[in-house]
């Protein structure tokens, strides 16, 4: 059972949260709604959408905007719909993970999986991205700036970005710039490592190695053309992240 609690009170109890990026999303009729206030705030979320908050009141005190949700989640965030978030010095009780509980990469598994074979994402053509491991990630990342391509095989907007990436790979890689996949369900060390908690995440990194700038979630084109412009500057300047 998972319990959020904030000034001795409990406001959220379920066996049944999602768990992505470290928050727990509590089913609605889980949560105590004489405790919450509607807020005015809202936020956007590249891959979620946008959020609306609420302020939760108890024996006379409140803590503002310390709860969350979204009421019209994206495709890829569908597993939060009708749930409730919280934060703010809400304290989350975890008393074990049951067997039914969720967590950040179920919201993009679709309920009726493909065969593993229509599942593999085949390129038309061969491609200049690599596929890295665990145990060759690091050791291929010297000497050259490498755009990293952070996906899974049952991930939809993963499968969305492969042939835009595949295209930009062909008229942009070189022995300066290279690009890179890494399967976080085969990968997940390196993945951790990284703090690769959403994907598809684009990681850049200069010609030592370091991480330069990311992209959480799938990209815009306007905002992957940037990136793939300042890997190219990187690799070209020989950039270091400091």
């Amino acid at each position: 059972m998972v319990r959020a609690v904030w000034n001795g009170t409990t406001i959220a109890e379920s066996d049944d949260t999602v768990v992505i990026e470290g928050n727990h999303y509590f089913p609605t009729d889980s949560v105590r709604p004489e405790l919450l206030r509607p807020s005015k705030t809202t936020t956007v979320c590249p891959w979620k959408g946008r959020a609306s908050y609420y302020t939760i009141a108890v024996d006379g005190k409140q803590n503002d905007d310390a709860a969350w949700y979204y009421p019209n989640p994206t495709s890829a965030a569908s597993a939060i719909a009708g749930r409730v978030a919280f934060w703010h010095g809400v304290k989350i009780e975890d008393d074990g993970g049951p067997s039914q509980r969720r967590s950040f990469v179920d919201r993009f598994r679709r309920p009726n999986r493909t065969p593993p074979a229509a599942e593999q994402h085949i390129h038309g053509e061969p491609t200049p991205i690599v596929d890295l491991t665990d145990s060759t990630f690091f050791d291929s990342l010297d000497g050259h700036a490498t755009l990293v391509d952070f996906w899974a095989p049952w991930c939809g907007p993963c499968k969305a970005l492969h042939p835009i990436l595949d295209d930009l790979a062909h008229h942009r890689a070189d022995d300066q710039l290279h690009f890179a996949r890494v399967n976080v369900d085969d990968n997940p060390g390196i993945a951790s490592g990284l703090g690769v908690m959403s994907i598809p995440t684009l990681v850049l990194c200069d010609t030592h190695g370091n991480e330069v700038d990311r992209i959480v979630g799938l990209p815009s084109r306007r905002a992957l053309d940037e990136l793939v412009a300042r890997a190219a500057a990187v690799a070209s300047s020989g950039l270091s992240a400091s």
